[in-house]
């Protein structure tokens, strides 16, 4: 701490504002723009994104020269490198194991699972130079209407969500590389994505620390490095009218750090998501939250937004509104938090040995028996007959099927999983705008892929007609589970809670026969 102090006092007022700051670019190599916030404005922190990814060669490459860079620029500290890596839906590397998301691990109920998906996440990006990994989501899932989290969660289940994501902390920590809980105090019981517009969630005090702050307050006792805020106003802690928890004192100082204990580092939601850009703005609103008790302020896409929210901060010490002391709390535990993860004096490089993600994905393949979930076979039709030959996989062209195809042949991966298990398989794909069905003839099963069907009437549309046919019908989930709430009268309904390449080959052994489905819902429904 001595250490921590003495670096601190010999910084300059833009060398701790930018320590305040994580940011993002565009692009897979180190641009000009990129240099300069560093070099000039002394940002300390970068965040990527799938724009940034081509390779895990290149994200290794990238960031080692982002670290060189830092290095070379006073003060010298390391850079915070952070990604979205939490398996599931919201997975931004390309080329490492794809994991599954935390509502199949709510699904395959396993503490151990959990862990080690931590340790594997954890150590693969690593291996790439990344530090700190923006996960896991520590939201209740009780609102199926909730249109941004849904699969993102473990589950609508306090402990079980508690229990699973102190899991994953624990492993991905054990890696030395950074957790961060998110989206406090709870961004589950929403109907609005805070990316588009300001969400309010209006529980008493009683129900929120029963449900929503659970996770936050157990995960805090094990040891998590970081937190997240949440764009959403909370009118029972925060009295001001329309006051993001990202933006309140209330929330950040007088709930998180005075009642709940919690000595972590506090960074932003992303500062330019509507919730903020709508209500106070980027550069207002990376004042505010740093008035309000954040540590580091987290702004994704524009350098320019960027340069003026970082020049904002300067302003308003210079002027007193920020006082330099509060400035300092929060150099304490950005820089306490790499000395512990990091290390001040250690060089960066991630290194030039062979990356190997066999293990990742042995781990991916254990969560996916344990995880996906047969809801209803009413009728018995899985597993297949013997003799069934002939398959029919539909899918969607409205936002998912690029998520799912295999990148040789441009199908669905699970086409590949049931042509590799004997069957032969017709593959269809419906157009938002031209819905037509595929031919008359029977098949021995018809697969539909559902993608957020609760939200796409059309695909309700064409389930209900294929429902009319003489063939038998499996409606396949490969997001949210809820979509059986638009399709209750179908007889055979399985979800694999996300699209990763371990749930399809899960799936289509239980399909097939050679597994027997293990997954119980996390979700009412």
């Amino acid at each position: 701490m001595n250490e921590i102090k003495k670096i601190i006092a010999q910084m300059s007022l833009a060398e701790k504002v930018g320590q305040l700051f994580q940011i993002g670019f565009a692009g897979t190599e180190v641009t000009d723009g990129i240099k300069e916030m560093i070099e000039k404005y002394k940002v300390g922190n970068i965040i990527y994104f799938a724009r940034n990814i081509e390779s895990p060669e290149q994200v290794r490459s990238m960031s080692g020269q982002l670290q060189e860079i830092a290095k070379a620029t006073g003060p010298g500290l390391p850079l915070l490198i952070s990604t979205d890596q939490e398996g599931g839906t919201v997975t931004r590397l390309k080329g490492v194991t794809h994991f599954p998301g935390n509502m199949a691990l709510g699904s395959a109920r396993s503490k151990e699972l959990a862990r080690e998906a931590g340790e594997s996440v954890g150590r693969e990006i690593k291996s790439l130079g990344i530090n700190m990994n923006l996960a896991p989501v520590l939201d209740i899932n009780n609102n199926p209407d909730n249109p941004v989290i849904g699969v993102r969660s473990f589950g609508e289940d306090p402990q079980l969500v508690a229990e699973l994501g102190i899991s994953f902390i624990t492993g991905m920590q054990g890696q030395g590389v950074v957790a961060c809980g998110k989206h406090f105090p709870g961004h589950g019981d929403t109907n609005i994505d805070s990316h588009l517009a300001l969400p309010v969630i209006k529980h008493g005090w009683a129900r929120l620390d029963k449900v929503e702050l659970y996770p936050f307050k157990k995960a805090i006792e094990a040891g998590l490095d970081s937190i997240m805020t949440a764009h959403v106003y909370f009118p029972t802690i925060e009295k001001k009218e329309g006051i993001p928890a990202t933006l309140s004192s209330s929330v950040l100082t007088g709930l998180l750090r005075q009642k709940l204990g919690f000595e972590g580092l506090i960074i932003t939601d992303c500062m330019e998501m509507n919730a903020i850009v709508s209500t106070f703005g980027t550069v207002t609103g990376a004042v505010m939250t740093i008035e309000a008790g954040s540590d580091m302020v987290l702004v994704s896409h524009s350098l320019d937004q960027a340069q003026l929210a970082v020049k904002a901060v300067i302003d308003a010490v210079e002027n007193g509104r920020i006082a330099e002391k509060r400035l300092d709390q929060s150099l304490g535990r950005i820089l306490s938090l790499k000395a512990k993860r990091l290390g001040l004096g250690v060089d960066q490089s991630p290194g030039t040995s062979e990356l190997n993600f066999e293990s990742g994905e042995g781990v991916a393949y254990r969560i996916a028996k344990k995880a996906v979930s047969l809801v209803k076979n009413d009728q018995k039709i899985l597993p297949l007959k013997r003799e069934a030959k002939q398959v029919l996989v539909c899918d969607f062209k409205m936002g998912m099927l690029a998520l799912v195809e295999n990148e040789q042949n441009h199908k669905n991966r699970l086409v590949d999983y049931l042509e590799k298990g004997g069957l032969a398989v017709d593959y269809h794909t419906f157009n938002a705008d031209d819905p037509e069905l595929p031919g008359s003839d029977y098949y021995d099963l018809v697969i539909v892929c559902t993608y957020n069907a609760a939200s796409q009437p059309a695909q309700v549309e064409i389930i209900n007609a294929l429902q009319k046919r003489k063939s038998p019908l499996l409606v396949l989930a490969l997001r949210n589970p809820y979509d059986l709430m638009v399709i209750p009268g179908i007889s055979t309904f399985m979800t694999t809670y996300d699209l990763s390449p371990a749930n399809l080959r899960v799936a289509s052994e239980i399909i097939l026969g050679s597994l027997t489905p293990a997954g119980t819902l996390p979700v009412t429904i």
